[in-house]
């Protein structure tokens, strides 16, 4: 089988990060030879992180022979959600023969991969125009005097969203008062590494 990568590149096809990318291009490496596959469209003019999450699994499903993936940067739901579909991924400024023969090579081996996942966000981190994601599982482990309050409230409080998620072990009470429950939609989802808890404002007359 022929060794695939797939990479996040902009109208140009030049690597860029996740968030700016308009396509996905699979190259495959063909007696010595890297090429390019195929390119994919990549819409990520969503509104909500539900809509982002079902356009990332579309994607992946539609490159399920392809287990590597190479970004200029990567971060939020779809590192979560790649991570999770048991991809290999990778960040570098670019992408010459050396680089993606090494990428190869650590994958094969099972190392440590070019750039590692060390740098924990503190607060939520803009995934696409208003949907923002927050990993609190890794942040509170990372840093256990963050705590929720401290975390969320000034994003809350301040900050113009369309939709919030965060991962959670679980759902905060203070979440759950009156006055957050009364002026946000909150909806929650249980998966295996915890509970993925989904915030919007409420529509008024709602």
């Amino acid at each position: 089988m022929a060794e695939k990568i797939a990479l996040t590149v902009d109208r140009e096809k030049r690597l860029t990060n996740f968030a700016d990318s308009a396509y996905l291009k699979i190259i495959a490496k063909n007696n010595g030879i890297w090429q390019c596959e195929k390119i994919l469209p990549l819409d990520l003019n969503v509104t909500s992180t539900n809509e982002l999450r079902i356009k990332i699994h579309a994607i992946i499903n539609s490159i399920n022979d392809c287990k590597i993936l190479l970004s200029a940067g990567i971060s939020g739901i779809p590192y979560y959600i790649f991570d999770k579909m048991g991809f290999s991924i990778f960040e570098t400024a670019g992408e010459t023969p050396e680089i993606l023969e090494e990428i190869v090579s650590e994958t094969q081996n099972n190392k440590k991969p070019l750039t590692t996942r060390n740098e924990i966000s503190c607060t939520p981190t803009e995934i696409t125009n208003g949907c923002y994601f927050l990993n609190y599982i890794l942040l509170e482990n990372k840093y256990p005097e963050i705590t929720t309050k401290k975390a969320l409230l000034p994003f809350l409080k301040t900050k113009p969203f369309i939709s919030l998620t965060v991962l959670f072990s679980h759902l905060p009470p203070w979440l759950e008062a009156d006055e957050y429950s009364q002026k946000m939609e909150i909806t929650t989802q249980k998966n295996s590494k915890g509970i993925l808890v989904s915030i919007r404002h409420k529509i008024c007359g709602e």
